[in-house]
């Protein structure tokens, strides 16, 4: 099957270099909001696909076109300076390192396993299921050796507070406007009635877009995850999106089940090798917690790349179904009749 086949397969895909209508960060406004353009879904189906293949097809002329190493390291730097905003153009410095020693030592002990999986140095993106168990944390102290910068939801933690964006911006995280394209408009109306207060307000507003046809291309946080890669650093990625299914008393857990993830780390992979000429490693990484003792353990799976992908799955299922097989069966959900898939 080819990559196009693929892409055509997924619902929705969230994001892509060429699309010049797409929201644009920016540092000096960070609330300004952009306008959704109405179409139709068939429109916006259309507009996608066409998107893609442009992407694919440059993928594709990669091998015909010769560049120098020093020609190449010139484009790898203008693409930094271009698209990285002040708070990620350096390394994270001593208030950052500090906070984030601080808040991984809150957190508690955690358990690691596949170290001989973790690789010395970047680039490489890091996928990992979300359950709201202290992920985040976790996998600071597993990929400890590597500034890790994590993608975040953009309305319910970048905009919530200038506090809350600043601690994240200490942290190196990117924003990623969030999506429930993947559901159908009940499923959507379901989730909604799961949220807390500001989880609705939020599901409100992206219901209303996506009824308009409005879809998150995400192409910012494409070229600035890009654009960290390339210079070495790693990316950690949750592909499930929003909770659906929050659980407790103040709804700080999602039900510990794994739900079909968002389209988009393939084109994350497919915009870095046309940048640098390189394939990008992916660490599928499993957490595994223990509600009821409060064990928590990290599982490193061996990397991978996303052309050795011979299935029938789409790059990104693919990739999840690595994450899924070193879950509990129980918690596996969407992906637990996929791991066939890739079983040795």
């Amino acid at each position: 099957m080819s990559n196009q086949e693929r892409l055509n397969k997924e619902a929705e895909i969230e994001t892509s270099e060429v699309d010049s209508r797409a929201e644009v960060f920016s540092e000096a406004e960070p609330e300004e909001r952009h306008e959704v353009k109405k179409e139709s879904p068939e429109e916006v189906r259309r507009e996608i696909e066409k998107l893609g293949e442009e992407i694919y097809s440059a993928e594709k002329e990669l091998p015909e076109k010769q560049e120098s190493p020093e020609s190449r390291a010139q484009k790898i730097e203008e693409y930094q300076k271009k698209y990285l905003p002040d708070y990620l153009r350096d390394k994270k410095g001593f208030v950052a390192k500090a906070i984030t020693g601080l808040w991984t030592r809150m957190s508690g002990k955690c358990e690691k396993e596949g170290n001989e999986n973790l690789p010395e140095k970047g680039p490489f993106i890091v996928i990992c299921n979300h359950f709201g168990g202290g992920e985040p944390e976790s996998l600071l102290k597993v990929f400890k050796n590597v500034d890790l910068h994590f993608a975040v939801a953009k309305e319910i933690w970048w905009k919530s507070s200038p506090i809350a964006r600043w601690f994240l911006k200490k942290f190196g995280t990117i924003p990623m406007e969030e999506s429930l394209s993947n559901l159908t408009e009940e499923q959507k109306e379901e989730a909604f009635k799961n949220q807390g207060k500001q989880g609705q307000t939020v599901f409100r507003r992206i219901i209303d877009r996506e009824k308009q046809g409005g879809v998150a291309m995400n192409t910012e946080f494409m070229r600035q995850a890009v654009a960290l890669l390339s210079r070495g650093d790693a990316v950690g990625i949750f592909p499930e999106g929003l909770w659906l299914n929050p659980e407790g008393p103040m709804k700080l857990r999602e039900k510990q089940e794994m739900k079909k993830a968002y389209g988009g780390l393939e084109l994350v992979a497919s915009l870095y090798q046309k940048l640098t000429g390189e394939e990008l490693p992916i660490i599928p990484t499993a957490f595994i917690e223990d509600r009821k003792t409060g064990k928590k353990k990290v599982v490193a799976g061996e990397p991978i790349i996303l052309s050795k992908n011979n299935t029938e799955l789409s790059d990104t299922d693919w990739a999840m179904t690595h994450v899924a097989k070193m879950l509990p069966e129980e918690q596996r959900g969407y992906y637990r009749d996929k791991t066939k898939n890739i079983e040795k």
